[in-house]
């Protein structure tokens, strides 16, 4: 059994499985007036991101992780910040996106790449990364 909590018990849901299957139970009472209700069966709760109920759809949170990924890096480079502040921006604003995800989504090392790619090629486009830069140091760590 799952106990999704939340200190507002309107934003609270309860969904039960056994054995990977869901089962219906009755509404989890806290005390006369409150009670948490029941994950209705097309609903999908949020937990750091991730859109969760019987399972994960992994390729559709995939696709809105990295368009989220990729609108804040943008939103970011497009910015009046000077390097340093951008650079430090990114890894903390728009990195965690995925890094959330790492846990609970299941990436292939491709898709990692790909996403690698396409950040060298966007800081590449706002001049903030040159394209012929050394691969094997742009990874090393300090």
């Amino acid at each position: 059994m799952i106990f999704i909590w939340n200190l507002d018990l309107k934003k609270c849901a309860k969904i039960a499985f056994k054995r990977g299957k869901l089962v219906h139970w009755q509404n989890l009472v806290i005390d006369v007036n409150r009670e948490i209700q029941e994950l209705e069966q097309e609903k999908t709760y949020k937990y750091f991101g991730t859109e969760e109920s019987e399972g994960i759809q992994h390729q559709e949170m995939k696709e809105i992780l990295k368009q989220e990924y990729s609108r804040r890096l943008r939103m970011i480079l497009k910015s009046e910040l000077n390097v340093r502040n951008k650079i430090t921006a990114i890894g903390a604003l728009a990195v965690p996106v995925l890094r959330h995800s790492f846990g609970i989504i299941n990436w292939r090392t491709e898709e990692i790449k790909k996403i690698d790619r396409k950040t060298r090629k966007v800081l590449t486009m706002y001049k903030m990364h040159h394209q012929n830069v050394d691969m094997d140091r742009l990874f090393v760590k300090r």
